[in-house]
């Protein structure tokens, strides 16, 4: 919408909420890292997720050949944050379950969208991918490699595995901040009244499988997918983030921008919002 790119990655929300009581999940143990030590900074999530695709004209009905199909997921993950200070390390670990196809209520959500807007109804849902399991699981590490009273040099590793994404992210990430705290918590430092800073950052994504382009891993008879061999196999990300805080809150926007994910397409780009409070 502010892009006016509204096509390929269309709409993404996630409700998260983490919480002290969540660790008595039985979940968590399988969640990396497994041994937790005493001087760990430890977080518990749940977060629910939809995410929702589309061809770059939506105004027409039939099957685009050649362009993105259209495609929804909806999910929720058990997760876990867990913070090393003194070792410069992160990690972010999930367990995603959910559905791929017409359950994910991608049509229904973008429909609502658009007559808040307002603007023309999508078209072509008709021809989405065809339901199918999403379960995945997902592994971040994080490790600072320079620090300095006003910024961070981090590099950055993400592994997806399971039956809609299953994929390798490698790259970095700079955070411009006065005594950064990356590394140490996730919420707003209590003793600022206000707070400001930036990060960017770049990836570059191995991609084994896809299934909002290639369809599900079970269901195989979606009407329209793209094909293996014209999925693009290494895609490059970038990223930047402006973070306002106060005590207990947090606003962020933040604009990404992705390369070709298959033939014929184009780069992409997309502003989001986010905004977190602590009680």
């Amino acid at each position: 919408m502010f892009n006016r790119m509204d096509w390929y990655f269309s709409n993404g929300i996630n409700i998260a909420l983490y919480h002290e009581v969540l660790g008595k999940s039985p979940l968590n143990r399988i969640l990396l890292p497994l041994r937790i030590r005493e001087t760990d900074r430890v977080y518990y999530g749940l977060r629910l997720r939809q995410e929702i695709y589309t061809p770059r004209d939506i105004s027409q009905d039939e099957i685009q050949p050649g362009d993105h199909p259209y495609a929804a997921t909806l999910s929720l993950s058990s997760e876990k944050i867990v913070m090393r200070p003194a070792s410069h390390m992160r990690f972010t670990s999930g367990l995603q379950l959910g559905v791929l196809g017409p359950a994910a209520l991608g049509f229904h959500a973008q429909k609502l969208i658009h007559n808040i807007t307002p603007s023309d109804p999508p078209q072509g849902w008709d021809n989405q991918v065809g339901n199918d399991l999403m379960l995945n699981y997902n592994v971040t590490v994080d490790k600072g490699v320079v620090e300095d009273e006003y910024s961070q040099f981090i590099l950055h590793g993400r592994a997806r595995l399971g039956t809609v994404y299953t994929d390798a992210t490698a790259g970095f990430l700079v955070r411009m901040e006065y005594q950064p705290k990356y590394f140490s918590f996730i919420d707003p430092d209590p003793a600022r009244r206000f707070n400001i800073y930036v990060e960017f950052g770049g990836n570059l994504r191995f991609v084994g499988y896809d299934a909002s382009l290639q369809g599900g891993m079970f269901n195989r008879t979606s009407p329209y997918t793209i094909p293996s061999e014209s999925v693009s196999r290494i895609v490059a990300e970038g990223r930047i983030n402006i973070v306002l805080e106060l005590p207990k809150h947090q606003l962020v926007f933040y604009e990404n921008v992705v390369s070709p994910r298959f033939d014929a397409s184009e780069w992409h780009a997309w502003l989001g919002i986010s905004y977190r409070y602590w009680w």
